[in-house]
C-alpha cells in the first residue's frame, strides 16, 4: 500500500516536472527583451542658417507651439532688401505715371468743359439773334409764300441760315464731347489696368516677397507636439549647414518598443502578432503591442541587452508599437512575451497550484486518518 502511494507521489511530481520543463522551454523560445523608445523629432534647416536665439536646454518639458529657436539667413535678408529697393523704385515710377495719366485726364475733362461752354455759348447768341430776327419779320408776307398756295404749306417758315449754323454747332459739340470721352476712357483704362508691365512686374515682387517672408516666419521653430529635449547641439551666433541637427525632441512617453531576439533562439513572431510588455523594474508596469516591423537580417544586440557588456550578442530586430498611455519610462529596459505565451503561463501556473492542492490535501488526510487510528488504538 506504501509502495502505491508512493508511486503516485512520484508520478505526480513527474508531471509537474515536466510541465515546469515544458513551460520553461516555451518561455524561453517565446520571451525576449527589448528597450522602450520614442519618436525622435529632429529641427534642421534646407539651407544654411545662424543660430539668433535658443530658448530650450536639453531635458525640457516643452508644450505644443512652444517657441524653440530662432535662425537667422543672411541671403534671405539679401534678396528682401533687393526686393524691396526694386519695389520702391517700380511703385515710385507707377506712381510718376500715374500722376501724368491723372493730369491728362484733368486736361481732357477742362477741355470738355470749355468746348461745352464755348460752343454754348455762341449757340445762346445764335439763339437771341434768330429770335430778333424773326420778330422783325414776322409781319413781312414776303418771308411767307404766295396765297395761291395751300393754308397747310402757307403755316411753314423758310429755314434760315443762323438756325443751321445752331444745328451744325450742336452737332460739333456732340462729335468734340465723344471724342473726349474715349481718350479719357483709355487713360483710365491704363490707369487701372493690371496688364501693363510696369504693374506686372510690381505684382510679382510683391509675390516674391510675401514666400521670403514666408520663409522667414519658418525660421522661427515651434513645437509640434509635447516633448522632452532630447539634444541641443549649436549655440547662438554659430554657423549651421545644411540638414545637420539643431535640436531633437522626444515625445513625452514611450510610442514603441525595440526589441531583439537572439540569432539561436527560435521564434515565429510575424508583423500584426499581440505581445504583451512588462517592466524589469518589478513594478507592475504591463503594457498591450503590436509588432509592426520584423527584422530581415541579423544586427549585433545593444550592450544594454547583453549578459556581459563584453560579450557581443546578434540577434534580429523587431519593432512594436505601443499606446501613448503607458508607464513606461523613456529607455527603460522591458520583458516582451507573445500574448498567446503569457495566457498559456497562468494556465500553466493554475494547473501547477491544483496539482499541489491535490497532493497536499491528500497526504494532509491520510495524516488525519493515520492520527485517528492512532487515537482509537489508545482508547481501547
Amino acid at each position: 500500500m506504501k509502495q502505491s502511494k508512493l508511486l503516485y507521489a512520484v508520478w505526480l511530481l513527474a508531471v509537474l516536472m515536466l510541465m515546469l520543463s515544458s513551460n520553461n522551454q516555451h518561455i524561453e523560445t517565446q520571451q525576449f527583451f527589448g528597450i522602450a523608445e520614442s519618436n525622435e523629432v529632429t529641427v534642421n534647416c534646407e539651407k544654411p542658417v545662424e543660430i539668433k536665439n535658443i530658448y530650450v536646454v536639453p531635458g525640457q518639458h516643452v508644450t505644443k507651439g512652444a517657441l524653440l529657436l530662432e535662425m537667422d539667413q543672411t541671403e534671405l535678408a539679401l534678396s528682401l532688401n533687393e526686393i524691396k529697393h526694386q519695389l520702391s523704385e517700380y511703385q515710385l515710377q507707377q506712381k510718376i505715371e500715374n500722376n501724368k495719366i491723372r493730369t491728362q485726364i484733368k486736361e481732357l475733362k477742362a477741355q470738355k468743359i470749355a468746348k461745352t461752354n464755348t460752343i454754348h455759348s455762341e449757340i445762346k447768341q445764335l439763339n437771341s439773334q434768330h429770335t430778333l430776327n424773326k420778330r422783325l419779320t414776322a409781319e413781312l408776307k414776303s418771308i411767307m409764300k404766295t396765297d395761291f398756295q395751300s393754308k397747310e404749306t402757307a403755316k411753314i417758315p423758310i429755314s434760315s441760315p443762323l438756325q443751321l449754323r445752331i444745328e451744325s454747332l450742336e452737332e460739333e459739340l456732340k462729335l468734340a464731347i465723344q471724342q473726349i470721352d474715349i481718350k479719357i476712357k483709355a487713360l483710365k483704362t491704363m490707369l487701372y489696368s493690371k496688364k501693363n508691365p510696369l504693374t506686372a512686374k510690381i505684382e510679382s515682387l510683391k509675390n516674391e516677397t510675401k514666400l521670403l517672408n514666408s520663409t522667414k516666419e519658418k525660421l522661427l521653430i515651434h513645437s509640434e507636439n509635447d516633448g522632452i529635449i532630447g539634444s541641443v547641439h549649436f549655440k547662438h551666433g554659430e554657423k549651421v549647414s545644411p540638414f545637420v541637427p539643431i535640436i531633437t525632441i522626444y515625445t513625452k512617453f514611450p510610442s514603441y518598443v525595440k526589441g531583439f531576439i537572439h540569432e539561436n533562439v527560435y521564434n515565429s513572431i510575424a508583423v500584426n502578432d499581440k505581445v504583451i510588455l512588462s517592466s524589469m523594474t518589478g513594478k507592475k508596469v504591463l503594457s498591450e503591442g503590436a509588432v509592426v516591423g520584423v527584422g530581415s537580417r541579423i544586427i549585433e544586440f545593444p550592450e544594454r541587452l547583453r549578459k556581459r557588456s563584453e560579450l557581443k550578442m546578434w540577434g534580429r530586430e523587431i519593432q512594436i508599437k505601443i499606446s501613448q498611455q503607458n508607464e513606461f519610462l523613456l529607455g527603460e529596459k522591458v520583458l516582451i512575451q507573445g500574448k498567446t505565451n503569457a495566457v498559456y503561463k497562468i494556465a500553466a501556473w493554475e494547473s501547477l497550484k491544483y496539482y499541489v492542492s491535490t497532493i497536499y490535501t491528500h497526504f494532509t488526510s491520510e495524516n488525519l486518518n493515520k492520527n485517528k487510528d492512532i487515537c482509537s488504538l489508545v482508547d481501547n
